[in-house]
């Protein structure tokens, strides 16, 4: 049973000493001392990379996760996983204005995607390269999470595409990893990925969930400020998709952006609109369409 010890003793390495510790005196800070802490911190959140935010866009397949990314703030870098995927923004890429890496087609048997894509992004986040752009976005989850499981699988010379249940706990920590220090570059991070409806076998309640190995269905969308759904709206003007920012039925969204009540909770799926409605600046970065500077 553990016992109490007097204030400034702790125990030992070997059990039934007690060593003495010297306190060192705390000096009491001042008052200059706090407010000057207190700008200090007020700068730091304040700052302009501050005013990035990631979302998390979720939806069925064929619902517009792809083409509402092209609604962000450009220059937009887009890494693709999914086959064809950017063919939505052929005209923007087209434009300059959005520009692809494609990294789809990996095989199960000898991948390879993956750990290239890896290499590239490890450059891009140490070098800052990704902060020349308004928006980083990776099309999809499910596709890109597929490679990663490939390329382990891979390493730790299991089957095409199979992991043991010792592989799981490091391929959730080289996701949470990569959601977490992408979102700290100075740019705009979206994640798409897909949804599926389940149903609590004991509740029956009916929800959806992204689409995700069971250990990162809640943490993955808990790492992003907005958690976007896209679903269909009919209305006699015909079929339409509408972007979801609370719950609403069996979907999950939420925003943080929408925390003051400026977002209706069905918005037009349009990544510069809602910034605007929010108060957020819209605007654009340089594109480097051509080369700078005078004679």
């Amino acid at each position: 049973m553990a016992t109490a010890r007097p204030k400034g003793e702790r125990a030992d390495t070997q059990p039934g000493t007690v060593t003495h510790i010297v306190e060192e005196p705390v000096t009491q800070v001042t008052t200059l001392e706090v407010q000057k802490a207190f700008e200090d911190i007020r700068k730091l959140y304040t700052a302009e990379k501050a005013d990035n935010f990631s979302a998390l866009i979720m939806s069925l397949p064929g619902s517009g996760k792809t083409t509402l990314i092209g609604t962000g703030r450009l220059p937009i870098l887009l890494d693709s996983f999914d086959p064809k995927g950017p063919v939505v923004l052929r005209k923007l890429i087209a434009e300059g204005k959005v520009l692809v890496r494609d990294w789809s087609g990996d095989s199960s048997k000898n991948p390879t995607k993956y750990r290239a894509w890896e290499k590239q992004w490890e450059h891009d986040v140490r070098s800052g390269f990704l902060g020349y752009f308004g928006t980083y976005a990776i099309d999809s989850f499910t596709t890109f999470s597929d490679a990663l499981s490939n390329e382990i699988a891979k390493v730790k010379k299991r089957d095409p595409g199979t992991l043991a249940i010792q592989d799981y706990q490091g391929l959730y920590a080289t996701i949470r990893d990569m959601i977490n220090l992408t979102s700290t570059q100075d740019c705009d991070f979206f994640l798409t990925a897909h949804i599926f409806t389940d149903k609590d076998d004991i509740t029956g309640e009916i929800t959806t969930e992204m689409m995700a190995y069971k250990g990162l269905r809640t943490s993955v969308p808990l790492l992003f400020s907005e958690r976007y759904i896209l679903i269909r709206k009919d209305s006699p003007a015909g079929n339409t998709f509408k972007l979801l920012t609370g719950v609403h039925s069996r979907y999950r969204a939420s925003s943080r952006l929408a925390s003051e009540g400026q977002l209706d909770l069905f918005e037009v799926p349009d990544i510069k609109w809602i910034l605007k409605k929010v108060g957020r600046s819209a605007t654009d970065k340089d594109l480097f369409l051509q080369e700078k500077g005078g004679d």
